[in-house]
């Protein structure tokens, strides 16, 4: 009975040594951007549960293999942040020859099912797993021009769920990019403040300084010019017929609460208004999308 349990609870934590290798809830979240902005730019009555899971499961083990990259290329930085220092890499739970080995099936899976739409998500594919684990992460560690390259590996998901339902590269992929590619500043923003001390243990340098701390007034003033931006984006997908007006106006007032939230962090940037901005973006980007979805089902 002992050796079962035992057994069972060892499984049990290669499991969730192997989500947390993976980053599991963020490689889900950046699927599902995937996966909504496939489903905005399906046409109607051709919807497919089997192209839906073929997405998901490409986009995940892609997703996959970057974080794991990422992770063998930073576990020793890892080890002096509280926030990564239990990782299992930075732990030495598992060694680096078994997560090279696992990113190397999963990026080789994950392109494989991407290539199964068309070319374009492959390549695409590609470019965001090449450029987060070998452009941006290294950027880390000069300055903050790492969030704004790290936003295109990040947004990208958004242009290959339209590029599997389109086969091509159109407006409305760049127009669903774009949106989550500024979503994605604000949201970066919040967090590389609320972290700050953390980060700089590690020698990262995610947001702006001034005299030895984070220079709020260009962090502020960044997050609410992106939130800005996503305000013309709204309404790009209403120009393109491809939602209704009811759906574009909803976006739109998403929008503005994204901004609400930008100005409280500009007028007091402290730990409350980061919060605010930082958790009202976890929400904003798949309501956004799923509105846009809903709009084209209701047009």
């Amino acid at each position: 009975m002992t050796t079962s349990r035992n057994n069972t609870q060892g499984i049990a934590g290669r499991l969730n040594d192997l989500g947390a290798l993976v980053k599991f809830r963020l490689s889900a979240t950046v699927v599902l951007s995937s996966v909504l902005a496939y489903l905005v730019a399906l046409g109607a009555g051709s919807f497919s549960w089997w192209a839906v899971c073929v997405l998901t499961a490409g986009g995940f083990l892609t997703t996959a293999a970057a974080n794991i990259l990422n992770e063998l290329l930073e576990k020793d930085y890892d080890k002096m942040m509280v926030r990564t220092q239990n990782r299992p890499l930075a732990e030495g739970r598992l060694s680096s020859s078994d997560a090279l080995l696992i990113a190397g099936f999963s990026s080789i899976a994950g392109i494989t099912l991407l290539a199964l739409f068309n070319p374009w998500t492959a390549f695409l594919g590609m470019v965001s797993l090449i450029s987060y684990a070998f452009v941006y992460t290294p950027l880390k560690r000069v300055g903050p021009i790492a969030i704004l390259v790290g936003a295109i590996p990040g947004a990208l998901p958004a242009l290959i769920g339209c590029a599997a339902a389109e086969g091509m590269i159109t407006t409305l992929g760049i127009t669903l990019f774009s949106i989550q590619f500024f979503w994605q500043l604000p949201h970066f923003y919040a967090i590389g403040y609320l972290g700050y001390a953390d980060y700089a243990k590690a020698g990262f340098k995610l947001v702006p300084e001034k005299n030895g701390d984070v220079d709020t007034d260009m962090l502020s003033r960044d997050s609410v010019l992106a939130c800005i931006a996503l305000f013309p984006l709204a309404v790009v997908p209403f120009l393109l017929g491809v939602t209704s007006l009811w759906a574009t106006i909803v976006v739109i007032l998403l929008s503005a609460v994204f901004l609400w939230f930008a100005l409280g962090f500009k007028s007091a940037p402290k730990r409350k208004t980061a919060l605010g901005m930082m958790f009202f973006s976890f929400a904003y980007l798949p309501l956004a999308f799923t509105v846009l979805w809903l709009g084209r089902q209701f047009l």
